[in-house]
């Protein structure tokens, strides 16, 4: 029987990072992908699973890099059951006005038309196996938008067209095709809040306290197991209960 393997985008995030450790604990192999940072701590502790971890260099934003990272992925693995395309960058909050076009084109390229390319490249090895899932990583902000990160906000509303659009397009071939809308989640990448902007949030929470990696690893997680068998084309909130961010 083949180990399945799931391709973890952007492993070196505090997302990434957790998911791969939720899914090596199920006993995938792990195909993890960085661009800035690096998953060799990650991939070394892993290694203490018993299965198969290999890295590999991955620039979202580029069709070349991610034709071959797909390509050397396959070459290695024997057979993989799952995409988290969860690999993305955030922008500078401004007004819209303020942004350049090569602000606005960078956010695009990596967090919509990256995820596009990514999901067309793994799909033609999903429809060939007749079988494979897909967990596209959104964003609230993708559900509900956020003034001053409209570019952002549009490239995760996306994402969540995208998933939708190829769930269908995927089902006949007994592919499932999900995506995962984490509002607030404390990561490097949310440090820069203050003390003060964080209570603000957790009073705006339902749920009373701030999200975890685990919370959206353990989510994306579930859409990719048997248990979410007859689940697709949905896009699941993970906010502890919030409608706006």
């Amino acid at each position: 029987m083949l180990r399945k393997t799931v391709i973890i985008t952007g492993a070196s995030g505090d997302i990434g990072n957790t998911t791969a450790k939720v899914f090596a604990k199920a006993g995938y192999n792990l195909a993890l992908t960085y661009c800035a940072g690096s998953t060799k701590e990650l991939e070394n502790e892993l290694k203490a699973f018993d299965i198969e971890v290999k890295s590999f260099k991955l620039d979202q934003a580029k069709e070349t890099s991610i034709t071959k990272c797909i390509q050397d992925i396959q070459s290695f693995f024997d057979y993989i059951d799952t995409l988290v395309c969860n690999a993305g960058i955030a922008e500078y909050e401004s007004l819209l006005i303020e942004k350049s076009t090569e602000e606005i084109d960078k956010v695009l390229d990596v967090n919509l038309r990256g995820s596009i390319l990514l999901n067309r490249e793994i799909a033609k090895i999903f429809i060939k196996q007749k079988h494979g899932n897909i967990i596209n990583i959104s964003s609230i902000h993708g559900l509900e938008g956020s003034s001053c990160e409209a570019t952002y906000s549009a490239s995760k509303a996306g994402v969540i067209g995208l998933t939708k659009a190829l769930a269908s397009e995927l089902a006949p071939y007994n592919i499932r095709v999900n995506a995962v809308a984490p509002a607030f989640i404390e990561t490097n990448m949310t440090k820069c809040y203050s003390s003060k902007e964080k209570k603000d949030i957790i009073k705006r929470t339902p749920l009373g306290r701030l999200g975890k990696p685990e919370d959206v690893a353990e989510a994306i997680y579930f859409l990719a197991s048997d248990k979410a068998s007859f689940i697709t084309g949905i896009c699941l909130p993970v906010t502890g209960g919030v409608v706006k961010f």
